[in-house]
């Protein structure tokens, strides 16, 4: 008798993440997930998330990345010997480092010379990591391509290849980089994909508008911003690179533009968080738990111990090109003074190293007498500013997704911030019954105009509100926590993007 073959198992197609930057991984990834970490945005978390998401429905998904290996020993207390111990030793599976001298020491993926960083990424994701990933899973492969610095060749060398791949846009900021710079990869290969820019005599490549341009779908983090791009908003400023609006709006001709709203990852929820002086949800009484919180904040960032304070947080980075930082410090102290009840804490970095702005904020903390405070990027200690604060605002001249409101909303604060695109689809303004509505909705409070006297404007609305009796408050805080829950559900935003690859798939099931 001649024995039955079994049927060969059809591999699954494989998903390759490909990102600067990362927040803390799940460990259902590989052994190695734990020691890696690398986020300075909100980047970084919406990546964590999908890798949560798809790994716990038993989608095969890879993840590729800078190899930030000072960072990663910072973050996780591990000296050189115990980090080369790790590396040597630990299969890394399906997390997949780009390891260089170039970038090995940097703080983050957009520190130092962000065109040698990006260009050395690039080229050993064309020459090595793509061809491994593909190669473990005969072929059956699609890139999500997250930000510029995973776009320019990259995605245009999938796309030679017949490699599927979505690109999400996360910011519209691109980088020009010369072709010199990719010396060992073959670009006469790669040229009808390539969209090239001229700088200093030099032909670049694009890499954003590469990305897009060669992306089979492109994503966008928010309707709003869509709808502004390919409107012409924002002509008067430098703001949206020409290459950009031009190739989204050919995506969105063709009906290959789509929009998926970022979901914070889980472990961002305060009910988990582990960073936090008393987690607590939405059945807990919430005020109490904020207030013993802001106590503990108060006490590790110098501002004065009032459990009775309003804390304003802005959690942003100390950018003046997009986050408006130059209207809060026009406007912080003389804020504080004229509201007695209210301190405002900020956590954040300076642009690529420039400390302009953290040298100037930090001066305004010192003049406050314990009424603002000023501290650079920690993680515990950003997200134990969420769990203090009262309201959790910005001032965007433009935004594509933000994230501040979410989480803000998550840990039972309101949102403040100006009434452009990510904040437009997310923030509604308050409206409560004993007021006259006919019911009571919304979850902060928004403004028009980019200027000291519209954050002005929108933070004083916010301040009124948190004046309120407890008894008004809780119920409000508590709604907003439940309603945020329902609306931004992880796994909602884990379905967007398993039926964008399933498309691009074929329409095969990933599982």
């Amino acid at each position: 008798m001649i024995a039955k073959r079994s049927p060969k198992k059809v591999p699954k197609t494989a998903i390759l993440l490909i990102t600067p930057e990362t927040g803390r991984l799940p460990e259902g990834m590989c052994d190695l997930a734990r020691y890696i970490s690398g986020k300075s945005g909100g980047l970084g978390e919406v990546v964590t998330a999908l890798c949560e998401g798809l790994t716990e429905r038993g989608i095969n998904c890879h993840l590729a990345t800078l190899n930030l290996k000072k960072r990663f020993q910072k973050e996780g207390n591990i000296d050189e010997s115990e980090w080369r111990e790790i590396r040597y030793q630990i299969d890394p599976e399906r997390i997949h480092l780009v390891s260089s001298s170039i970038f090995a020491d940097l703080p983050g993926a957009y520190s130092g010379n962000v065109m040698l960083t990006a260009s050395e990424f690039q080229k050993q994701l064309i020459n090595h990591v793509i061809k491994t990933v593909s190669a473990k899973n005969h072929g059956k492969l699609i890139l999500h391509t997250h930000d510029w610095m995973a776009g320019g060749p990259v995605t245009a060398y999938a796309k030679s290849r017949g490699i599927p791949v979505l690109h999400t846009v996360h910011n519209v900021f691109t980088c020009n980089i010369p072709e010199s710079m990719y010396l060992g990869v073959d670009l006469d290969q790669l040229d009808q994909n390539l969209y090239y820019s001229y700088e200093d005599g030099n032909r670049c490549i694009d890499c954003q508008a590469t990305a897009i341009k060669s992306a089979t779908l492109v994503n966008l983090v928010g309707h709003r911003f869509l709808e502004e791009i390919v409107e012409d908003y924002f002509q008067d400023r430098a703001i949206i690179p020409d290459s950009v609006r031009r190739e989204i709006k050919a995506k969105k001709d063709f009906d290959s533009a789509l929009t998926v709203l970022n979901c914070p990852s889980l472990n961002m929820y305060p009910e988990s968080c582990s960073f936090l002086h008393r987690n607590f949800g939405a059945d807990d009484d919430i005020l109490e738990a904020k207030k013993d919180n802001l106590m503990e904040f108060q006490r590790r960032t110098g501002l004065n111990v009032d459990p009775n304070v309003i804390l304003l947080y802005w959690p942003s980075r100390l950018d003046p090109c997009q986050k408006g930082i130059e209207l809060l410090e026009d406007i912080a102290l003389k804020f504080v003074i004229e509201h007695g009840d209210v301190q405002i804490a900020v956590v954040g970095d300076g642009i690529g190293g420039d400390k302009f702005h953290e040298e100037i904020m930090g001066r305004i903390a010192c003049a406050s007498q314990g009424k603002i405070c000023y501290h650079r990027f920690n993680e515990e200690l950003s997200l134990l500013g969420f769990a203090a604060a009262n309201d959790v605002f910005g001032a965007s001249l433009y935004e594509p997704c933000g994230q501040i409101d979410q989480l803000g909303n998550l840990f039972g604060a309101t949102a403040t911030n100006r009434d452009t695109g990510g904040y437009h689809d997310k923030i509604h303004e308050m409206k409560l019954r004993i007021d006259g509505a006919e019911k009571d909705s919304g979850n902060g409070f928004l403004f028009e105009d980019y200027d000291s006297g519209g954050l002005w404007y929108g933070l004083h609305k916010c301040v009124e509100f948190h004046r309120r009796p407890a008894e008004v408050r809780a119920p409000q805080l508590k709604r907003i926590m439940k309603e945020i829950r329902s609306c931004y559900k992880l796994d909602r935003m884990i379905d967007s993007y398993i039926k964008i690859y399933e498309r691009l798939n074929g329409g095969v099931p990933l599982v």
